[in-house]
């Protein structure tokens, strides 16, 4: 009987050998084996590729990526192995390895703009099998990819396969606004919860699935950075406005409204002192940062916690002395709050940042643009109607400030020049104040209480 419950006991059982432990451990549970193999497998290449390129070999680089790809699709395989084998905590370590390989370490996609139309469909093959990789990896790790998380991933992949020949051939300040752009939609579709287990997992298995689909995120985002990095060296793209636009895009995890603007316009001031010719991009995806906030908003349900006092019975009889019934803590009540008014500012926003963005898209220094009468017509006329429709008053602001600008740019009212002149705008701003002062007292009056009989 013994040596039947010996055979059949698990490698990790404490009944196990010491030895068949150790081994289980190093070799199963925490194989350092798959991180040195991927790690040779990339030298290699590295030292292969230099090799190539001292030879004037490019169409050898087609070879590299390829040997990439293969040791990918060698990853995606293992990975099924062990999750259908039950090892789950190796396999998702193999995972982390394709998604560190799946974007393009060997930076196939930017040697393929110097082998002409091979070089093309070369880059067009990667971008298949980007695709089918990240199919492959789902069904070998059993997880279901929700449509976000598909489109995310895609246009990650589009990026890299096109931005490196589209980026050469335009002026410096339109591929940051070009990258600038890609960058935020990536942010902007990216869903939290939109990789899910087809399996039965427990709470570990649920903990350990957040913190491998976060990590792989992350993980896609820094090599992401990387690739953004080396096209600031062979395009000319400017860094510091695609760290002004790296720094909006933050705002899309940050908690509070009030961050989210400080931010937001910081960001833009910044940008408008010292980069002019980048504000019209950074103020493009500020634009859409603030419009998906909006959205965000407009779907959650607000709650806010609200401390309600306790009631407590007095004591039937107190002495001198005492002090009266201990503090009792409050309980906290959740109630809803109404998102909509939210949801109107950053669209509100979102509009005008926009309306920004096209008005200073020439813009590249120097005094602030003259105005285009056409696109204020046509912005006014939007922000009547959604003032009227949507009861977004606030919307008025902003554009009445941008008129006043042109009025004062246009020198329609021409500046007062003597003390009779400077007197005579004193006393007329005065009464403006004054009356716009009680327009806003008996707009925000609070509603008269009825009278008691």
């Amino acid at each position: 009987m013994h040596p039947t419950i010996a055979n059949d006991e698990s490698p990790a059982s404490p009944a196990a050998s010491y030895g068949r432990r150790l081994l289980h451990r190093w070799l199963v549970e925490y194989n350092p084996l798959y991180l040195l193999s991927a790690t040779l497998v990339l030298g290699g290449m590295i030292l292969t590729s230099r090799g190539l390129a001292r030879e004037g070999s490019l169409y050898g680089l087609i070879g590299v990526a390829g040997i990439a790809e293969l040791y990918a699709l060698a990853l995606i395989g293992g990975a099924a192995l062990l999750t259908r084998i039950g090892q789950r905590r190796p396999a998702v370590m193999l995972a982390l390895l394709t998604v560190l390989y799946q974007c393009d370490l060997t930076l196939h996609t930017e040697a393929c703009t110097n082998l002409g139309s091979v070089g093309a469909w070369a880059a067009a093959g990667w971008l298949a099998l980007f695709v089918a990789k990240m199919y492959a990896l789902a069904w070998a790790m059993k997880l279901r990819l929700a449509r976000s998380a598909i489109v995310v991933a895609t246009i990650g992949g589009v990026g890299l396969t096109l931005l490196p020949h589209v980026l050469h051939q335009m002026d410096p300040r339109y591929a940051t606004a070009l990258v600038g752009v890609w960058l935020a939609a990536l942010t902007s579709l990216h869903r939290a919860g939109s990789v899910t287990s087809l399996s039965d997992l427990d709470a570990w298995g649920q903990t350990v699935l957040r913190r491998a689909v976060r990590a792989s995120w992350l993980l896609s985002a820094l090599l992401l950075g990387l690739h953004v990095l080396f096209w600031s060296t062979e395009y000319a793209l400017s860094l510091p406005a695609l760290a002004c636009v790296a720094l909006v895009l933050a705002t899309r995890w940050v908690q509070s409204e009030k961050g989210t603007w400080c931010v937001v316009f910081a960001t833009l001031l910044l940008v408008g002192a010292t980069l002019p010719g980048s504000f019209s991009a950074v103020a493009l995806v500020a634009a859409v940062t603030l419009a998906v906030r909006a959205r965000d908003v407009r779907r959650s349900i607000g709650e806010v916690l609200v401390a309600r006092p306790r009631a407590t019975v007095p004591p039937y009889r107190t002495f001198a002395g005492d002090e009266g019934p201990a503090p009792v803590a409050p309980e906290w009540e959740r109630i809803s709050v109404d998102t909509r008014p939210a949801s109107l500012r950053l669209i509100t926003g979102a509009a005008f940042a926009f309306y920004l963005a096209i008005w200073t898209l020439r813009w590249t220094g120097g005094p602030w643009p003259m105005h285009v009468v056409p696109l204020d017509v046509v912005v006014t006329i939007v922000v009547a109607l959604a003032a009227w429709r949507l009861r977004a008053r606030l919307a008025i602001a902003p554009f009445a400030a941008a008129w006043v600008h042109f009025v004062i740019q246009a020198r329609l009212i021409p500046a007062p020049r003597t003390s009779l002149e400077w007197g005579g705008a004193s006393v007329a701003l005065g009464f403006v104040l004054l009356i716009a002062s009680l327009a806003a007292s008996y707009w925000l009056r609070a509603p008269r209480a009825s009278s008691r009989t």
